[in-house]
């Protein structure tokens, strides 16, 4: 009984995670597209990652918590460990794919003359709600983690929080593209 109250717990921060996610990413996408901010669509691309994170959770927290049985003497835990580890190879991923976006568009502008648009408001407010938003998700996410010692959970939580440290970083350059003007752009 207490196992499936865990799993419930478990299934209902990242359920609330995963739909949050879905439409931050929705938002965050057409708020670059229509504000002319590829920082902003990279944000999406890692609210996609997120979305993502959240499904594998879901995926493993189902596996993992089922009882032992003949092939696992120790039941299904050590599935909540590679669940944690597949997080943050995703991260990891998502940081690198992050870098060589930013990077290629930087030299993009430097050395090839390519012209970078301004963005608009509307991605400077999806960066602001996506910050509120995500801390309240690493919050909410962290607390049920700890309470229901779930590693893959925490990853999670810790996977929103470098959703909203991202976007303070988006915010910043597109608060800094618009306030200062075209020769601030890149």
């Amino acid at each position: 009984m207490k196992g499936h109250i865990r799993k419930r717990k478990i299934m209902a921060v990242t359920l609330v995670g995963s739909l949050a996610n879905f439409l931050l990413l929705v938002f965050k996408f057409v708020a670059g597209v229509l504000g002319h901010s590829s920082a902003m669509i990279a944000d999406a691309v890692h609210s996609l990652s997120d979305f993502i994170t959240d499904v594998i959770v879901l995926l493993f927290i189902n596996i993992s918590s089922k009882p032992k049985d003949e092939g696992h003497d120790y039941g299904h835990g050590k599935y909540e460990t590679l669940a944690t580890t597949i997080i943050g190879i995703v991260l990891m991923c998502v940081g690198v794919g992050l870098f060589w976006d930013g990077a290629n568009k930087i030299f993009g502008f430097y050395f090839r003359g390519e012209a970078l648009e301004s963005p608009g408001k509307i991605a400077l407010i999806a960066a602001i709600v996506s910050i509120i938003i995500k801390e309240a998700l690493y919050r909410l996410t962290l607390y049920v983690g700890k309470k229901e010692n779930s590693q893959a959970v925490i990853a999670n939580a810790w996977h929103h929080r470098s959703d909203a440290f991202s976007s303070i970083g988006t915010t910043l350059g597109i608060g800094g593209a618009i306030l200062l003007g075209d020769n601030w752009r890149v």
